[in-house]
């Protein structure tokens, strides 16, 4: 039968479902892994199926997981529990490799997978010792990744568990936790890999909201030695701003200050910024706050545009004076703030 309905009560021996039927069931509540009866595999949120280590024994705590079937695309999840710590032995280090380990759960279905065993497990497998090693991959076609286990070769340190290549799964419409990216993501479908929540807009992971980054001068120029030229403070003066360039490839930078030039009554003091790495651009009338024979206390804040995402740019604030007088009295630039904000 091509269309299920659950549950309806059976009368006569039917309707009746297989173990399959009710896998294809979980589909609708769980969020998509794929096409068609796909479900995201992964581990439920929280610190179940943790992997510590001790010496070299690793212990893998209670927990519950989904294990999608690798089988089919008809297969459906399954949802594997393991109601008792379980415990491995990591393998002695090569003699001159590195290695990577892999834990993991596996499923076992042999009316899908021919393997002649119905049965879960959590298991341990050693990888290959190499220049440049990677984790191996398990022979059984459904499972999912608990932790992997870099190991040195002899005399270079410990093992380290890792959870970089741990999936999480969650429900239709839930929030996805983890460093790794939801498999088949939807319209709207909210990812957070620890560094704050991201929206899935059909084409590409967009944050919801960055934090802006501030920086707040400390300290003045103790002269004012240049003129008519843009001139770094130093970083014990006011230090630079460095960041990533968000998907959306745009961000603000504003910058204020208290500067004042009255040398003469033509005399000027600005402050400005310039950007330098992914992006660059140079301070000038176009991102910076001026005076003019007087004082002045303003800020300015503008739109960067067309950015290269995943960029790192600097950005280091400057000042320039056409001529000075008195530090501080009659020539200054004080109380300053840098901030940068990523348009999500």
């Amino acid at each position: 039968m091509a269309i299920t309905a659950y549950p309806i009560n059976a009368a006569a021996g039917a309707p009746a479902y297989s173990s399959q039927q009710f896998r294809q069931a979980l589909t609708a509540l769980l969020s998509p892994g794929g096409i068609g009866l796909r479900a995201q595999p992964g581990v439920r949120p929280g610190s179940g199926l943790g992997v510590t280590m001790a010496g070299s024994t690793l212990t893998i705590s209670t927990g519950a997981g989904v294990i999608q079937g690798g089988s089919s695309g008809t297969q459906g999840p399954y949802l594997l529990v393991s109601d008792t710590p379980v415990t491995k032995t990591v393998d002695a280090a090569a003699a001159t490799n590195a290695r990577i380990d892999l834990v993991y759960a596996r499923i076992r279905d042999t009316d899908a997978d021919a393997s002649g065993a119905r049965d879960g497990d959590v298991l341990y497998l050693a990888g290959t010792p190499a220049a440049s090693p990677v984790a191996p991959t398990p022979p059984d076609p459904s499972y999912i990744t608990l932790a992997t286990v870099s190991v040195p070769a002899v005399g270079g340190g410990s093992p380290v568990v890792s959870y970089s290549q741990r999936a999480y799964t969650a429900a239709a419409g839930g929030l996805t936790i983890g460093q790794v990216a939801p498999p088949a993501p939807y319209l709207g479908q909210l990812w957070d890999s620890g560094d704050g929540p991201r929206r899935w807009d059909g084409t590409q992971w967009r944050y919801l909201r960055y934090d802006p980054q501030v920086s707040n001068q400390s300290s003045a120029p103790t002269s004012y030695g240049t003129t008519g030229a843009w001139v770094d403070f130093t970083s014990a003066q006011w230090t630079p701003i460095t960041f990533l360039v968000p998907p959306s490839r745009m961000v603000w930078v504003s910058i204020g200050a208290a500067i004042q030039n009255t040398a003469t009554t033509a005399s000027t003091a600005w402050v400005g910024w310039r950007a330098s790495g992914g992006y660059t651009r140079a301070a000038n009338e176009s991102n910076a706050i001026s005076t003019w024979g007087s004082r002045n206390y303003s800020d300015r804040r503008i739109l960067l545009t067309g950015l290269t995402a995943g960029a790192s740019v600097v950005i280091t604030p400057q000042w320039n004076v056409s001529s000075a007088g008195t530090v501080g009295s009659v020539t200054r630039t004080t109380d300053g703030q840098l901030t940068v904000e990523p348009v999500a």
